[in-house]
């Protein structure tokens, strides 16, 4: 394909896109996908294999989700239907995947950066091959782009910038830089007066054309021309800024990129896109189409809706909760939609915080509002989290401050895979002073964590996974929790535990019923605290003189949950043995959560694989 783009006129690479958008569509579909980002970039993609040499050029796609086409167009056109299925091909980029996959992104921010690591190790080989950093509006706001950009003047020889700028990152772009940009370009200051200089060329006599004069004037327009767009910006961090430009024009594309490709020196490429492009659906509703489950071309509504997740149910409840409690704040990092904060937003938006993609903030942000006296909450998504580690440690937790953490897609979150799995947040937080971590088994109890949070003076995090749990749901006030205790589901008849953490709980229910067919009666336990742990675990285990528990949980093994139920096991001196089920030590994949659960050996059929496989008899019945 690349050898097509290579060879084509006009006319045929504006066939390629209109192919590119039409097999994009049909895919996204039927697989579900990131479909308005990657519609929005197919003009940008094209040009960009016409004008650069890959792969000894290289493109660094931010965050990925704009990639589609890039995928395509290279090496991945006819495999391109196993998009985000199991053992196909990944919705982001994957250096193991292709050549073309010249870096790995799902998190924002992070193509300049790495482009400039990638130029200077080339530069090392005396290497002067391009790398061109694709990055959005949303995401050149983040603080990663930022201190990036300010080593561009020292690292950035021979490196491209491409602002991909469509007004719209994942929800509505926020921050004072994403105003600029709108700002300038809608008020067509610089667009109209290039028209105008463009029509005045073109009036000058034929004797004119190609002549001094008319150089002078069109680098009088470009020297001035920051001082009608956000040029002025980039070029305090050492960028030569062009644009902006058409994003949809491949001839405007191709002579652009052509131009700047022989600069050495950095430069900043703006170009203005629709995102959702190409298809009137996503046009009309980008926010939807952002990240979309399967769904009817024809009519563009989702095929099978699943039943309300835990982010939907958490959308009801929140406004509820804040008309009780006039002291209560939340903040998100530009993803109001997503982590279900939408509607509080619109019920109360003096209330609600959207910092744009800037995770570290937005926990300082809260921290700060705490030690206001406010009780904030941070809705993140938990690999998303990651990004603030030290934060929640030195801003939060050190100071004992009162954040509330609302942790969605804990756990492995399907088709999106290995940059959106929810697998560290249980590891990486229990171990911090100060913090309390829970996990839900279902909707209702989540939200009763909630009000029990309220009534502490410190950190709480909550975690629950993509999706939906046992659909238990309450209209009325909840009661909250009471103690650090979890429940005991099931009484059992043999000398087994089965602990359950958040959805899990769910799985060691329905692998208690099927080990009842194998004449073994299980003890069945949620959790429910992670830190501090449930005292009343442990009496349990004593008093029913419990031999062996199984803990099971959606996250990676080591130092999790299992493993602070060991811990304490030893330092009590308590001869119970335990067997850990969870992510052992990998990233995961991409597939569904169901097929995904049952690799990991987390779902109800592996634990009962894993009763059954013990040797116990005092538990299985069976004499060895």
């Amino acid at each position: 394909m690349i050898e097509r783009i290579k060879n084509a006129d006009l006319k045929e690479l504006e066939k390629i896109a209109e192919e590119t958008r039409q097999k994009m569509v049909e895919t996204v579909s039927k697989r579900g996908g990131h479909l308005a980002s990657s519609l929005g970039t197919v003009e940008l993609t094209i040009a960009i294999l016409k004008v650069f040499n890959l792969p000894q050029d290289k493109v660094i796609w931010d965050v990925g989700h704009q990639s589609y086409a890039y995928k395509m167009l290279t090496d991945r056109s006819e495999n391109f239907d196993t998009l985000r299925t199991l053992g196909g091909i990944s919705g982001f980029p994957k250096i193991s995947e292709s050549q073309f996959d010249f870096f790995g992104t799902g998190h924002g921010g992070t193509s300049i950066s790495a482009g400039l690591g990638m130029r200077e190790a080339m530069r090392m080989k005396s290497d002067r091959s391009k790398v061109i950093s694709v990055i959005g509006d949303g995401a050149i706001t983040s603080g990663l782009a930022l201190e990036a950009m300010n080593n561009v003047d020292r690292f950035g020889r021979n490196t491209i910038t491409i602002l991909n700028d469509n007004d719209m990152f994942i929800s509505t772009s926020v921050g004072a830089l994403s105003k600029w940009f709108s700002r300038k370009l809608s008020g067509q200051k610089y667009s109209s007066a290039r028209e105008e200089i463009k029509q005045l060329i073109s009036k000058l006599p034929p004797i004119f054309h190609g002549d001094k004069i008319v150089d002078i004037i069109r680098k009088t327009i470009n020297s001035s021309k920051s001082l009608l767009t956000p040029g002025i910006l980039f070029e305090g961090f050492g960028y030569q800024y062009v644009g902006p430009i058409d994003g949809h024009n491949i001839e405007e594309l191709i002579e652009t990129l052509n131009d700047i490709k022989h600069n050495s020196e950095p430069v900043l490429l703006h170009i203005h896109t629709m995102k959702g492009k190409g298809y009137k659906f996503a046009e009309e509703n980008p926010r939807k189409f952002h990240g979309i489950a399967p769904f009817d071309i024809k009519t563009g509504e989702i095929k099978n809706p699943s039943s309300p997740s835990f982010t939907a149910y958490l959308a009801d409840y929140l406004p509820r909760l804040f008309r009780r409690h006039s002291n209560l704040v939340a903040i998100t990092a530009a993803m109001p939609d997503g982590t279900g904060l939408w509607k509080l937003q619109e019920t109360f938006p003096s209330r609600v915080y959207d910092v744009g993609m800037s995770e570290g903030h937005a926990v300082t942000f809260a921290s700060g509002l705490a030690a206001g006296g406010l009780r904030p909450m941070v809705a993140i998504y938990s690999t998303f989290l990651q990004r603030a580690f030290d934060n929640i440690v030195h801003d939060v937790a050190l100071q004992n401050l009162p954040v509330t953490f609302l942790i969605d897609r804990a756990g492995l979150v399907g088709e999106d895979g290995a940059t959106h799995h929810g697998l560290f947040d249980i590891a990486y937080l229990r171990m911090i002073p100060n913090m309390t971590v829970m996990a839900p088994r279902d909707e209702c109890e989540m939200a009763r964590m909630i009000e029990f949070s309220l009534s502490l003076s410190s950190p709480v995090s909550i975690r629950y996974p993509r999706g939906c749990g046992l659909g238990k749901r309450s209209s009325n006030r909840l009661v909250p929790l009471k103690t650090c205790n979890g429940e005991l589901l099931r009484n059992g008849k043999n000398k087994i535990m089965i602990v359950g953490i958040g959805i899990t709980t769910v799985f060691a229910l329905e692998a208690a019923e099927k080990l009842e067919k194998e004449r073994i009666s299980p003890f069945v336990y949620d959790l429910k605290f992670v830190k501090p742990l449930p005292e009343e675990l442990f009496e349990l285990i004593e008093r029913h003189k419990i031999k062996h528990i199984v803990t099971v949980e959606d996250g990676i093994a080591a130092g999790g949950a299992g493993s602070a139920i060991l811990e304490n096991l030893s330092t009590r001196k308590m001869e119970t043995k335990c067997t850990i089920l969870g992510i052992k030590d990998s990233f995961s994949t991409h597939g569904t959560q169901k097929e995904l659960r049952r690799i990991e050996r987390i779902d109800a059929e592996s634990i009962v694989k894993t009763v059954l496989g013990l040797k116990d008899a005092e538990i299985t019945g069976k004499k060895n």
